[in-house]
């Protein structure tokens, strides 16, 4: 019986933890994902590309996930107005223009991963933010409800006590 009132009285402990617990995940996984979205921005920009003039963004360095998608969106044009129309795949092994069109494929894959890279990194992000408000919501609201009721359930268990002593019949429904 006594565990028992233990684990009722400290039992807002549990969502005080997992929201502490969750407020920390989320404060890694922002920081994590600034990192990385860093990270791959940093090495975007080492690379010095510019988008070309009739890219949708034109003129501007790479430094991002629109700029990097709109200069692969270019090349994949230039190379598809250069070979009619045909993917790398679909060249003859002889064709003068199959090194150029590897090249364009190279450089489109390094561009998308770095789009790719960026909408991670801003997912986790997103996912750290909301994380943070799940561990704030179990701090701010969830532990004091669970402390409140804890506190109307010990009250109720005592005035059970008292009706027994007191009149010795039933407890009150």
């Amino acid at each position: 019986m006594r565990l028992v009132h233990i684990a009722r009285h400290y039992i807002w402990i549990a969502p005080l933890a997992i929201g502490i617990a969750f407020i920390a995940a989320g404060v890694y996984m922002v920081v994590e994902g600034r990192d990385a979205r860093d990270e791959v921005r940093d090495a975007v920009v080492r690379e010095n590309i510019t988008t070309s003039k009739d890219a949708s963004i034109p003129g501007v360095l790479v430094d991002d996930a629109a700029t990097a998608k709109s200069q692969a969106a270019v090349i994949e044009k230039h190379v598809l107005d250069l070979t009619g129309g045909k993917p790398y795949a679909e060249l003859p092994r002889d064709d003068p223009n199959r090194n150029t069109v590897l090249q364009s494929v190279t450089l489109r894959s390094a561009l998308n991963l770095a789009v790719m890279g960026f909408r991670i990194s801003d997912l986790v992000i997103g996912l750290g933010i909301f994380m943070l408000v799940i561990g704030g919501t179990f701090i701010v609201f969830i532990a004091p409800a669970v402390y409140y009721s804890a506190q109307v359930a010990n009250h109720y268990a005592e005035l059970i006590k008292r009706e027994t002593r007191e009149g010795g019949g039933a407890a009150p429904a």
